[in-house]
């Protein structure tokens, strides 16, 4: 792996999917209103609570779907859940600066003010002995890109916030670190929807938390038509190496494609045309994209088929679209199921930076030899998004063939002009 290619990848690799701290918020916002079966409706300052208030708010909740306890801990300690419909709260969260801090250590500066709404969907309360086990949010929305949650300071220890993504690991302890302000502050950690968390078991007191979504407002929604935007933090040295790495005369002399694994997920559904993903992108894939404009390299989306009929050989297909081919008719093993994909597909050949066939993913092309072209993987694949079909196959018997593909930015790189 050449030098330029590794400063690529090593220039991708710095940010963590969440962003997390503490922040101030007015007194006057910090009241919660919810209703009980008996007592009607009930309030409770999340700043200052008393521990009657908080057993009170605990035992108006429903059992929380992710949570857990050891053995036989009592009910009114148990994880608890109120729907944002049981409550109503006076916090703004457009006053906190949390808009602004997650634009820039979150979303590495593609966002502004007017473009995250929240959506407040749920309260949380832990109480002694209970957990939190590992679980990811899920949602069915095309616009929510990402959750944030807001922990009170409500006296408690234990509780160690742990988050996973692409097998790493990172923890936050929100009870030491808001036991150690000097005044009333709150925690809040917002990620993405592809991490999976976990709440280590609280070892007492009461742990609250507001849950909010994420999501961009369509341009219907905004207020102002105004766009700002500031560079993420290695927006700059990532231009600089991506086009040494492209000017350079030895990189695909003869033009071709360089692609990016997506480091999020999308939602994606069959037959879906890709470039609708392009309003979408997040973080890091929304950075290489900026990136590949300011070098007038164009872009697309693409689902990168990996492709193999009884043959041990390989073939790999770009395709526009998720390709389903459950309904098409059987499909002869011997070339695999690309000559089923249909408009919108292209093969190509995985090589080096210098042309070379990249041995980890080389493939019998002989049938499309003319057809192909090279594309050297930028980033590591298996993308964050990607899709399975399935379809029958012949050969000499029918059996059940499996397509793979993984979702990625693919950026044309022109031929190189010889003089």
């Amino acid at each position: 792996m050449s030098d330029g290619l590794v400063r690529i990848r090593a220039t991708l690799d710095v940010r963590p999917p969440y962003c997390s701290g503490t922040c101030e918020i007015a007194v006057e916002q910090s009241t919660l209103f919810y209703s009980t079966a008996t007592s009607g409706v009930r309030k409770i300052n999340l700043l200052f609570p008393t521990q009657d208030q908080l057993e009170s708010l605990h035992e108006a909740c429903q059992p929380a779907a992710y949570g857990h306890d050891h053995g036989e801990v009592p009910k009114k300690l148990r994880a608890g859940r109120l729907d944002a419909t049981m409550f109503a709260t006076q916090l703004n969260l457009g006053n906190t600066g949390l808009v602004d801090a997650m634009g820039q250590s979150l979303l590495e500066g593609m966002a502004v003010r007017r473009d995250i709404r929240f959506e407040l969907y749920e309260l949380n309360i832990y109480g002694a002995g209970s957990f939190v086990g590992p679980h990811q949010s899920t949602t069915n929305s095309d616009k929510i890109f990402g959750f944030l949650d807001i922990v009170f300071p409500t006296p408690h220890t234990g509780g160690i916030w742990s988050l996973r993504n692409n097998e790493k690991e990172w923890r936050v302890d929100f009870a030491k670190m808001l036991s150690e302000a000097q005044i009333p502050l709150v925690g809040y950690a917002a990620y993405f929807n592809e991490v999976e968390r976990e709440i280590g078991s609280i070892i007492s007191g009461h742990r609250l938390t507001l849950s909010y979504k994420l999501y961009f407002a369509s341009g219907g929604d905004s207020p102002s038509a105004t766009m700002i935007s500031a560079p993420g933090p290695f927006e700059p040295s990532l231009k600089t190496a991506l086009a040494e790495f492209v000017n350079d005369p030895k990189v695909l002399p003869n033009g071709g494609y360089l692609g990016f694994g997506l480091r999020h997920q999308y939602p994606v559904s069959s037959e879906m045309r890709m470039d609708t993903l392009r309003s979408c992108l997040k973080g890091s894939d929304a950075i290489i994209t900026r990136v590949l404009n300011r070098l007038l390299l164009p872009w697309s989306i693409r689902v990168l088929y990996r492709d193999r009929g009884s043959r041990p050989e390989q073939t790999f297909v770009l395709h526009k679209f998720i390709s389903d081919l459950s309904q098409q008719d059987l499909v002869w093993s011997h070339w695999g199921a690309s000559e089923k994909m249909g408009p919108g597909a292209e093969f190509v050949r995985f090589v080096d930076e210098s042309g070379n066939d990249d041995e980890k993913r080389t493939g019998d092309y002989s049938k499309y030899s003319e057809d192909v072209v090279d594309i050297i993987q930028m980033t590591e694949m298996p993308s964050v998004t990607n899709v399975h079909s399935q379809y029958l196959a012949y050969g000499n018997e029918v059996m059940m063939g499996n397509l793979y593909g993984d979702v990625c930015i693919v950026a044309e790189v022109p031929a190189k002009v010889l003089y």
